[in-house]
């Protein structure tokens, strides 16, 4: 066979054999570079330098790439547990406390207190629905149920907690004196089967903290039970 036709065959294996056939034998065969140590040499990759390394360096790059990563990933998740260990033992104080309440006054003033503990939470107001009959004190702050629809109407259209940007006029008219410290919020609604009695306002300091995709799951919780309760004090 003369060296043209040679070539013409080498060229017809080459396409015939696919990028993901090498990938997948290479993987499959992760020592073959230990028998071919000078091909291993000659390997050059790009790097973002624009200059070539090889690719034992390469792999160190993705070693210490995907080291970083994995530490990241620990940070979060251990990030993750503690604030799930404190939104339990809230919530497990909240509970006891409320079983322990006598009127309605104190049922919202210890939901107040327990949730200003959380560490996300820079201000905390509860509203309770006015109504004819409700025993109630002074100290704790009712409106006029219409009123709350129509400012906060995804919360009474939705029935569940809603996180995400509010009006400037809306945050002062939640928090008051505490405004100046809220740049997000969340609105719980708290239940009484399916009729809202009152409304719970979170507050965070970041723009960002109480957003869209956080997972209200809590919040939606603490709404009926702190709901159950107090419906039947008022």
């Amino acid at each position: 066979m003369n060296d043209k036709a040679e070539r013409i065959d080498d060229q017809n294996a080459s396409e015939s054999i696919s990028a993901q056939q090498v990938a997948d034998y290479l993987r499959a065969n992760p020592e073959f570079f230990e028998s071919q140590p000078d091909l291993l040499a000659d390997l050059k990759l790009p790097h973002e330098s624009g200059k070539a390394i090889s690719l034992i360096e390469r792999q160190l790059v993705i070693l210490r790439e995907r080291g970083r990563e994995a530490r990241q990933k620990l940070g979060s998740l251990l990030e993750n547990a503690r604030d799930n260990d404190q939104l339990f033992e809230v919530t497990r104080n909240l509970v006891l406390s409320l079983l322990q309440a006598r009127d309605a006054t104190e049922i919202a003033e210890i939901t107040q207190d327990q949730l200003s503990a959380l560490g996300s939470v820079d201000a905390c107001e509860i509203i309770v629905v006015a109504r004819p009959g409700l025993r109630i004190s002074n100290a704790v702050r009712t409106e006029n149920s219409e009123k709350l629809a129509e400012e906060f109407a995804d919360v009474f259209r939705l029935r569940r907690t809603h996180c995400g940007a509010i009006s400037r006029e809306s945050i002062e008219h939640l928090f008051g004196a505490n405004s100046n410290r809220v740049g997000s919020t969340a609105l719980c609604p708290i239940m009484d089967g399916s009729e809202i009695i009152a409304l719970l306002a979170l507050g965070n300091e970041s723009k960002d903290y109480f957003n869209t995709s956080l997972d209200t799951l809590f919040l939606d919780f603490i709404g009926h039970v702190v709901g159950a309760i107090l419906a039947k004090s008022v």
